[in-house]
């Protein structure tokens, strides 16, 4: 097996150290360690009752790669040893769609897997070569965004947080079937690694139009989260701050820009596409304990007699 280009961020202590302490009790953090490689992966243990646990090598459906490029197959058979035990009811770890090396040895080693489509905007040259790539449209309303004086900036301030938040929740319950609303402690750790992570904030005439958050995942940036105030739609702030997220990369000499999944949402593909992101296929490996599912079976059946 060829040397991979991981690890990722979601996969090292800092990240999941963040995430448990914004959950709090019902999760804390997991080391598996392979001592041959001298390699360690971390994730989130949800703690289950009757002593069980599931696991997520890396929470929210992001990317898990372990620490050591150079042993990967060593490394995943000992994780994944450490995985399946008698006490994981199920664990799930997903893998990025530049990382085939390590989705090999997973298969390999017979873990249950489905593929999922991120899109992805390669990065070379410089910032023009890839604003060439974007459409007339986008193109257009980046320039449209700067006219009408949008402003981007990055912020670590707790009420530029705050105000995204509340842009987000407000999104959300406008839409109804948004989907996952985080919790502000969510955003509140994770924008603390500053390192890591980055909090854009649009403004139009001095007050948050809207807000995305982005990772420093190895040599790519991730799209994660963003929210934009409807009111403010006229001024285009969400492409002002894609814009500006594409300079960041190029400026820190990062390989590619990953805009994220959609979900099957046609309107969000091609808002993506715009953007001249392609797609590219990640792998998600599932494991479930076939002990603790045949125990759910049998008392599914016994309630069914019973009532």
């Amino acid at each position: 097996m060829q040397p991979d280009n991981g690890p990722t961020l979601f996969s090292q202590a800092r990240f999941i150290d963040a995430i448990v302490r914004a959950v709090g009790d019902s999760c804390r953090p997991i080391e598996l360690q392979s001592h041959k490689s001298q390699s360690a992966i971390f994730g989130v243990e949800t703690v289950l009752p009757f002593g069980r646990r599931a696991i997520a090598l890396a929470p929210f459906g992001l990317y898990a790669h372990p620490s050591d490029c150079n042993h990967l197959y060593e490394t995943v058979q000992s994780v994944v040893a450490q995985l399946k035990t008698l006490s994981t009811t199920a664990f799930e770890w997903n893998v990025r769609y530049d990382h085939g090396p390590l989705a090999h040895g997973l298969i390999q080693l017979g873990i249950p897997f489905s593929r999922s489509i991120t899109h992805a905007l390669t990065l070379e040259n410089d910032y023009e070569t890839s604003f060439a790539k974007f459409n007339s449209t986008t193109r257009n309303l980046v320039r449209h965004a700067k006219r009408e004086g949008v402003v981007v900036r990055r912020t670590q301030r707790p009420n530029d947080i705050a105000a995204y938040y509340q842009i987000h929740t407000k999104l959300a319950s406008s839409k109804g079937n948004y989907g996952s609303v985080y919790p502000l402690a969510i955003f509140d750790e994770l924008v603390k690694l500053s390192e890591d992570v980055v909090l854009l904030v649009a403004e139009v005439d001095n007050s948050i139009a809207g807000g995305a958050l982005f990772f420093r995942d190895g040599d790519t940036l991730l799209y994660w989260h963003a929210a934009v105030d409807r009111q403010y739609s006229r001024q285009a702030p969400s492409y002002a701050i894609l814009d500006f997220a594409v300079r960041m990369a190029h400026d820190e000499s990062r390989r590619g820009l990953n805009l994220g999944g959609s979900n099957g949402i046609v309107s969000l593909e091609q808002f993506k596409a715009k953007w001249g992101a392609q797609p590219q296929y990640c792998w998600r490996f599932t494991w479930r304990n076939p002990l603790w599912r045949l125990v759910a079976k049998i008392r599914s059946i016994w309630r069914q007699c019973a009532g």
